[in-house]
């Protein structure tokens, strides 16, 4: 699949490396920002139909691995490397897609340990805050355990972006990404864009996402539970979103779906206002 990827470095720590739902969140508070509340709400409108998507971001050069039917084991240490491996090279997951998980046997992922260069994990201490004064509370200091992302990410698209994406990534970056940017977290450079063949299986049969995903159409699956925050101009009202669950990264799906769900709180943060959550489907074709 030829797709453009869009290369970040990251200048700080994060709290969690960007993933595609989040990262919409940000790019269309940046679109609200630039382009009025009816463009945002005009363009989110057309989304489901347009055939643009966003992946979330990973080691340069890896994708995650796709969750096909597992392949039966029986050495023990050669068992604990395939349950530990998250992340294959484009030519790993090109035989992956193509065979399945008995391409993996002979990966040099699992034959050879080799993977990417993720970053090291950070404990930070802080001091907490006492709302009533503003300042330092005293005996409230706290530590915070962050991760540093070494080397480069990319975040990948395909189909025409409906807005600069480019100029939406570097917003992003300056103002930072996630929670806690206001301390340092989630700063990012975008060092450049280029146009990339992702691997996929010929005459594919399912899809694995690049992002999290939807439910509905899923063939083999990881879930995980979700409690967004509110962000942009939102900061400050009721945290969090609706819980809902969805599908982790490499999940197989029999469509490439796009889902806008309702995430609005019990007490919107303001009248009127519905949240959405963007779960979709970058799909890389497998066979199963």
């Amino acid at each position: 699949m030829r797709a453009t990827a869009y290369y970040l470095r990251f200048r700080g720590p994060v709290k969690a490396l960007p993933r595609a739902p989040t990262l919409l969140g940000h790019l269309f508070w940046w679109y609200r920002y630039t382009h009025g509340k009816e463009a945002l709400e005009e363009l989110l409108e057309r989304l489901p139909s347009l055939p643009f998507r966003l992946s979330s971001a990973f080691p340069e050069g890896f994708l995650p691995r796709p969750k096909l039917p597992p392949v039966l084991v029986e050495e023990t240490e050669l068992r604990k490397r395939l349950k530990n491996l998250a992340f294959l090279s484009f030519a790993t997951f090109q035989q992956v897609a193509e065979r399945g998980e008995e391409a993996l046997l002979e990966a040099p992922e699992v034959r050879e340990n080799l993977g990417p260069r993720l970053g090291r994990p950070l404990r930070r201490l802080r001091v907490g805050i006492d709302r009533a004064t503003g300042g330092a509370r005293k005996g409230m200091l706290f530590a915070q355990d962050l991760f540093f992302p070494e080397g480069r990410y990319a975040v990948y698209a395909v189909g025409t972006p409906p807005f600069d994406l480019l100029e939406g990534l570097r917003f992003v970056g300056e103002m930072g990404y996630g929670g806690l940017a206001g301390v340092g977290a989630g700063w990012f450079h975008v060092e450049g864009q280029e146009e990339v063949d992702l691997p996929e299986a010929g005459n594919p049969t399912a899809y694995a996402t690049l992002a999290p995903g939807p439910l509905e159409g899923a063939l083999y699956y990881e879930l995980e539970p979700y409690w967004g925050r509110l962000g942009g101009g939102y900061v400050g009202a009721k945290p969090f979103k609706r819980p809902h669950v969805r599908t982790k990264e490499g999940s197989v799906y029999r469509e490439p779906t796009l889902t806008l769900l309702d995430v609005t709180p019990g007490e919107p943060p303001e009248n009127g206002v519905k949240v959405l959550e963007v779960l979709q489907v970058f799909p890389l074709g497998v066979r199963v």
